[in-house]
């Protein structure tokens, strides 16, 4: 699904997913399905959980009101969730596949006043009824536009009674992080996303070169760069329990023949399905891609094979072209132009571990490598790159 964490009452969206993402879980339903989309369509999934034990109600306001926004709610405290919502396991508990009403510019959601859990398609209400939740149930949230969107939207939440603010405490890590030029050692203006500070979220920072948090000591983190102009970079830093955590980060500028090994994409053995974890790497390609619009570049796939025999050889190879597929497919259906982008199967040549010793050494050899092909620099910058789109 590749939800979205909200933390947060107010959640705007002002780059709607277009397209399903890589798997398309909701499909082959009849239009006149009660709880179920007939199929998704340009869809963004959410995650969230339930501040208090409340009511739950919520409204989706489209920024344009030509657009027609459904919506369906999952429970989402359920193993193998993704699955289970492919195989119509688990139902929605509310759902509203209403048409657009113009009068209330064309918003939907839950409300109290409302007295059907599911609005199916056609004419109908545009809301359904409030949900009582429990404090820290798991929540699952498919917005789903039925045709191209024109505009983002926004979601404000709310909850009866309403809750109490919650109160600061200051964490006893700290986290420094300095962005820097490769060549010169000067500072960049990098924008940062942080995995693993804080459970189910992904923080975000921009505008600085030099940034400081707070977070819980012996945390894993991942830390994505990205700033025009510059390869993009993935690193990983190890817990600690000292009281500062120094991270340098030093960006090299984008040039022809450049590389960069997107580590956290992985791939199902033997297939070319990317795996749920990998999604965050795909999202900053497509960023610098978009932040970077005289960029070209070609896809190289590489595949696990350290015993295959040469007979195998050309199996391997349209193995790795497919996982570079998928990649390229990704931007693809993210709007990148199929002219700045090709793909390639490296096979099994190039294995960063000849004679893996675990899963960890075999997954890194089934990787993604993106190489620059053509590069050049504008004159102005561009305005920053868009939020991060959703399956």
């Amino acid at each position: 699904m590749g939800a979205i964490f909200i933390k947060d009452s107010v959640v705007v969206c002002d780059r709607p997913g277009r397209g399903f993402g890589n798997v398309l879980e909701i499909k082959e339903n009849p239009a006149t399905d009660l709880q179920w989309l007939e199929r998704e369509h340009h869809s963004t999934w959410y995650l969230f959980r339930a501040p208090a034990k409340t009511e739950l109600t919520f409204d989706i306001l489209p920024k344009d009101p030509e657009d027609d926004i459904d919506f369906l709610l999952f429970h989402g405290n359920v193993p193998d969730i993704c699955e289970k919502v492919r195989t119509k396991q688990l139902a929605p508990v509310r759902s509203n596949i209403s048409r657009n009403d113009k009068r209330i510019n064309s918003m939907c959601g839950l409300n109290k006043d409302a007295t059907e859990e599911y609005v199916r398609s056609g004419v109908g209400s545009s809301y359904s009824k409030a949900l009582p939740v429990e404090e820290g149930e798991l929540y699952y949230l498919l917005v789903d536009y039925q045709d191209r969107p024109r505009d983002g939207f926004t979601i404000r939440f709310h909850y009866d009674p309403v809750l109490p603010a919650p109160v600061a405490k200051e964490l006893p890590q700290a986290l420094l992080i300095e962005v820097t030029d490769a060549e010169t050692g000067k500072p960049v203006e990098a924008a940062l996303a942080l995995e693993g500070m804080y459970f189910d979220s992904v923080v975000q920072a921009k505008g600085n070169s030099h940034y400081t948090f707070r977070m819980d000591t012996y945390r894993k983190l991942r830390i994505s760069c990205l700033q025009q102009g510059y390869m993009f970079q993935t690193l990983q830093v190890r817990p600690s329990g000292e009281p500062e955590v120094k991270v340098a980060i030093q960006l090299a500028r984008i040039a022809p023949g450049a590389m960069v090994v997107l580590e956290d994409i992985r791939f199902v053995g033997n297939d070319s399905k990317v795996m749920r974890s990998s999604e965050g790497a795909l999202y900053m390609l497509l960023q610098f891609m978009v932040q970077n619009p005289s960029a070209r570049i070609e896809i190289q796939g590489h595949v696990n094979g350290p015993s295959v025999k040469r007979s195998m050889t050309t199996e391997l190879v349209e193995l790795s072209a497919q996982r570079a597929q998928t990649v390229f497919n990704f931007l693809l259906v993210n709007d990148v132009d199929p002219a700045r982008m090709a793909y390639v199967g490296m096979g099994n040549s190039q294995m960063l571990f000849p004679e893996p010793k675990n899963k960890e050494e075999s997954e890194a050899n089934r990787r993604v490598e993106v190489r620059i092909t053509g590069y050049e620099e504008l004159a102005t910058p561009l305005a920053p790159a868009p939020r991060r789109p959703s399956h």
